[in-house]
């Protein structure tokens, strides 16, 4: 059963990533909507797929503390949640966190994507502090703030944050509002450019093959290509393929 079930996960791993994702956004809009014993029982449902997802993974996983380590993101986003405190209506943001963490992992499993790994996290984790914190910003605003009214009047805020435009016409007024403004300018802006230093990088290194030179030297620079991920498996073995020809 168990060989089954991990078979099962890995055989649709980017669907299943995926489809936890989508969940974890869900449960994270459902926390703004106002409570009803319909809503309520939504959460309840989700935080009970979650807990069953993660704890069934686990308890099949051959090597559960390199489970764990690979996961741990999953494990804290099962902290309970109220909507009571609104400091504690927070940590349901980290179920956000878990639905990047769905997503960086089902798209380190496509072929195109996982060449560029670390340009592909910068841009997860850019993309999730700016929604994060926009989020963030709605929940500790609304009701309080009369510029903040929806989430996406939290997102437009966090857009113009993030590209320092600084409109104004959004400012957070709570402690926990300006806290994630905080954390928005030091970590988005920081995560930008990292990502701008980082294609500026690919971009410059990058050598092109179809240089003039002999045909071992540009055999030497398709080598060097495949090597930095720069070339897949299958156009080198196509392009290394067609220069052994003209040898």
């Amino acid at each position: 059963m168990r060989d089954r079930y991990l078979a099962l996960v890995d055989r649709h791993e980017v669907a299943w990533e995926l489809a936890f994702a989508a969940l974890a956004v869900v449960f994270v809009v459902v926390g703004f909507v106002d409570e009803t014993p319909a809503i309520t029982a939504v959460e309840f449902a989700l935080t009970a797929v979650f807990t069953a997802e993660f704890v069934s993974r686990l308890a099949c996983s051959y090597d559960r503390a390199a489970y764990l380590r690979g996961h741990w993101i999953d494990l804290a986003a099962l902290v309970p949640t109220t909507r009571a405190l609104r400091i504690a209506r927070l940590l349901r943001l980290l179920r956000l966190v878990r639905a990047f963490a769905g997503i960086y992992r089902a798209a380190g499993h496509l072929t195109a994507l996982a060449q560029h790994r670390g340009l592909m996290w910068l841009f997860a984790a850019w993309i999730s502090v700016m929604a994060i914190c926009s989020l963030a910003l709605y929940a500790a605003e609304n009701g309080l703030n009369e510029t903040v009214r929806s989430p996406f009047d939290a997102l437009w805020w966090g857009v113009v944050t993030l590209t320092t435009v600084g409109y104004g016409d959004v400012v957070p007024k709570t402690d926990e509002g300006r806290l994630a403004a905080m954390v928005l300018m030091l970590l988005g802006i920081g995560l930008f450019s990292a990502i701008t230093a980082t294609v500026t990088s690919f971009m410059l290194e990058a050598r092109p093959i179809a240089r003039e030179g002999s045909t071992a030297e540009r055999l030497r620079d398709l080598q060097l290509l495949h090597e930095d991920g720069l070339v897949s498996a299958e156009e080198f073995d196509a392009k290394r393929q067609s220069l052994i020809d003209l040898l």
